[in-house]
C-alpha cells in the first residue's frame, strides 16, 4: 500500500515538474499578448500570421519567429535567417544604416498588419498606434517591420501613452508582417523619458505557472512527509 502511494505521488510530481517545464518555455504565439491598432487614415486590420498568407521564405521566417522561446532575443529567434543588416526609420526618414538589434526581445508576437484604403510614403508618412498593456516604463520599443520595397527594418516608436506606442510608416501594404520589439531603457528611461530605472519583462503565460508550481511543492511536501513517516513506523 505505501509503496503505491509513493508511486503515485512520484508520478504527480513528475508530471507536475514536466508541466512546469513546458509553461516555462512557452513559445512567442500564445505566451506574449497581441495588442490592438489604429491608423491616422484608412483603416488597419491586425491578426495573427495564418498558414500560408507570405510567400513561402517569408512565411517561413514569420513561422519560426512566432514558434521561438518567449524569452528569447531577436537575432536568436532570426536563427540563420538574420538578415545582414536592419535599417532604422525615424519620423525624418532613414535614420541609421546597419541599426543593430542587440538586446532587444519581443513584446509582441509577429502579426499581419493589413491597411487599406490608403497608401503611405516617404513623403506621406502614415501614423499607426499599436496599444499593448505589457509595455513598462523604462522600455525602449519599437516596431519590427517588412517593407515589401526594403525588407526587414526597424521603425522608431514614439510613447503616446502608457500603454500605446506610435510608429511612423512609410510603406503599408495589404498583408506585412510586424512585430513591437523592446530592450531595457537606460537611467533617462524609456520613449517616455519618465527616468524609469526599473524596467522589467513584459508579463507573458509564464505568470500560469504559478498555480502549477505551488500544486508541485504541496505535493512534494506530502511525499516527503510520507518518506519520513514510513522510515519512522520501519
Amino acid at each position: 500500500m505505501k509503496k503505491r502511494f509513493m508511486a503515485g505521488v512520484v508520478a504527480a510530481v513528475t508530471a507536475l515538474a514536466m508541466s512546469i517545464s513546458v509553461l516555462a518555455a512557452g513559445s512567442i504565439v500564445g505566451s506574449i499578448d497581441m495588442p490592438n491598432a489604429s491608423v491616422d487614415r484608412g483603416s488597419v486590420t491586425l491578426s495573427p500570421v495564418a498558414p500560408g498568407i507570405y510567400a513561402d521564405d517569408l512565411q517561413k521566417v514569420v513561422d519560426d519567429l512566432n514558434a521561438a522561446d518567449a524569452d528569447t532575443t531577436v537575432t536568436g529567434a532570426f536563427g540563420n535567417s538574420l538578415p545582414s543588416s536592419f535599417d532604422y526609420y525615424t519620423q525624418e526618414g532613414l535614420k541609421i544604416k546597419g541599426y543593430s538589434l542587440d538586446g532587444y526581445k519581443f513584446l509582441s508576437p509577429v502579426m499581419d498588419l493589413k491597411v487599406t484604403g490608403t497608401q503611405a510614403s516617404l513623403d506621406n508618412l502614415m501614423k499607426i498606434t499599436f496599444v499593448a498593456n505589457n509595455m513598462t516604463d523604462g522600455m525602449v520599443v519599437d516596431i519590427l517591420y517588412y517593407c515589401s520595397e526594403h525588407g526587414w527594418e526597424v521603425l522608431k516608436g514614439v510613447r503616446v501613452s502608457g500603454n500605446q506606442i506610435m510608429a511612423y510608416f512609410h510603406s503599408v501594404s495589404e498583408g506585412s508582417p510586424v512585430a513591437l520589439i523592446y530592450k531595457r531603457g537606460t537611467v533617462s528611461g524609456g520613449n517616455n523619458d519618465k527616468g524609469s530605472t526599473s524596467a522589467v519583462s513584459p508579463k507573458t503565460g509564464q505568470s500560469s505557472m504559478v498555480p502549477v508550481a505551488g500544486a508541485a511543492l504541496v505535493f512534494l511536501g506530502i511525499g516527503a512527509f510520507a518518506v519520513l513517516r514510513s522510515k519512522k513506523e520501519n
